[in-house]
């Protein structure tokens, strides 16, 4: 299992992109960080931090910048294992 991993989603649709994040999120460990590179023409921020929220998480940390959106999950003791 790894402690931090970065994934990036731009140009997926959001399914892909949540089956995408799904599937790493369950390598991390718990306390690791996912970092999820989003489209900035196609934020998906809200929506991918519900999510993170909904799987027992917390965003880190969230870097805006004018090419992309970086978000940070951060998995926590009581995370889903999905």
């Amino acid at each position: 299992m790894e402690t931090f991993k970065t994934i990036d989603i731009r140009g997926l649709s959001f399914f892909s992109a949540l089956q995408l994040a799904s599937k790493e999120f369950t390598r991390i460990k718990k306390n690791g960080i996912l970092e999820l590179i989003v489209d900035k023409k196609r934020n998906m921020t809200e929506a991918f931090s519900k999510w993170a929220k909904n799987q027992g998480c917390k965003i880190s940390d969230i870097e805006d910048d004018p090419r992309m959106v970086r978000l940070f999950i951060q998995k926590g003791s009581g995370a889903i294992k999905a």
